[in-house]
């Protein structure tokens, strides 16, 4: 099949979720169809045959795309919009999809976005094939669309998010120098306040465990933040690590703390975030929010334990501990089923009808 990927603003690092879903589509994607993946205000990427369009207006109304895709002759196009399920963000689908009539449009949206009355009159009518969102709750928003909207959860390459032995541990806590009695509590994403990492700070003061900040360098990262958790003891890597798998692998717990009912604009991470689920992969317990389509996907039990209230400390204390006292061997299994390729299924829209 001949499919076509855009998503703006598409460059490495892909240490960022949305950039980190197309780049993982694109990959998947390559194995077995011809793919043709064009960005803007992004970069060309070779080795995923990406191609970078500068100089587009907002609408997507350019020559030299409309010229791409008439001659790649497309028999999908998938659209993952860094705006997510905005009003434009239907709009530009519309466009991508007018370029080459008859073809399926299919747009992945990975935030919630409010929908106000004068998309809920027009979407409607330029909606695309099918629209596909990490939540329940953001399904429901787009319930107007009927069946075009499916939740189906971003995936995770269980082969290369693995766990490991005992042994293995050790010596990758030895080769990053992070030595320490206490368990490592990790979390892995922006460095900012919105991302509610001030807990790491809590937990490392209440002595349970030795708290791991790994940055993402795709966003602006507060230095002031992250000196004040340095200062606290908290350690912080904030360069991009390509085997970011083996940060995951050596700690003994994943922290989510980002709050989930932040306003719809400011939402800190994708509703199914990754971090999640490759940590998952490598068969760590989690404390997490109850953010976006985690609940619904993975329900509390033994190596799942949510806080309530993002910003009560003591919950935290007692989540870390019970996920803790769970210990690894429940998550991996929990996970497997949702690889890459029943992701790259639903965008293909095949299976349906």
């Amino acid at each position: 099949m001949r499919v076509v990927v855009f998503s703006e603003r598409l460059a490495p690092p892909f240490d960022e979720g949305i950039k980190n879903v197309t780049y993982n589509l694109l990959r998947r994607l390559r194995q077995e169809h011809v793919v043709m993946g064009l960005t803007t205000a992004g970069a060309d990427i070779p080795e995923l045959g990406v191609q970078d369009i500068p100089h587009m207006n907002r609408l997507l109304v350019n020559g030299q795309l409309a010229a791409l895709l008439r001659e790649f002759r497309p028999e999908r196009i998938c659209y993952v919009p860094t705006a997510s399920m905005t009003l434009f963000s239907f709009i530009r689908a519309w466009v991508l999809g007018r370029y080459v009539p008859g073809t399926p449009v299919t747009m992945v949206a990975l935030q919630p976005r409010r929908q106000g009355a004068l998309a809920r009159r027009l979407v409607p009518h330029i909606a695309p094939a099918r629209v596909i969102v990490q939540s329940r709750a953001s399904a429901d928003l787009l319930a107007y669309l009927g069946p075009r909207v499916r939740f189906v959860p971003a995936g995770v390459d269980t082969k290369r998010f693995r766990p490991i032995s005992p042994a293995e541990r050790e010596t990758l806590r030895r080769k990053y120098g992070l030595r320490t009695s206490r368990p490592i509590a990790l979390h892995v994403g922006h460095i900012h306040a919105g991302r509610n990492v001030g807990v790491l700070e809590a937990l490392q003061r209440a002595g349970v465990v030795q708290a791991l900040l790994v940055g993402s360098t795709s966003t602006r990262q507060d230095a002031e933040l992250a000196h004040q958790l340095q200062r606290a003891g908290v350690w912080v890597l904030a360069e991009y690590l390509p085997a970011v798998e083996e940060m995951y692998q050596l700690a003994d717990l994943y922290l989510f703390p980002p709050a989930p009912d932040m306003p719809a604009e400011r939402t800190p991470a994708i509703e199914m975030p990754l971090s999640v689920l490759e940590a998952m992969a490598c068969d760590l317990p989690v404390a997490s929010t109850r953010f976006g389509g985690l609940p619904a996907l993975f329900p509390e039990g033994a190596g799942m334990r949510y806080v309530d209230d993002a910003w009560d400390e003591e919950a935290w204390v007692r989540a870390v501990q019970a996920a803790l006292a769970d210990g690894a061997g429940h998550t991996r299994q929990r996970v497997l089923p949702f690889g890459w390729d029943r992701f790259v299924t639903a965008v293909l829209g095949l299976g349906e009808g």
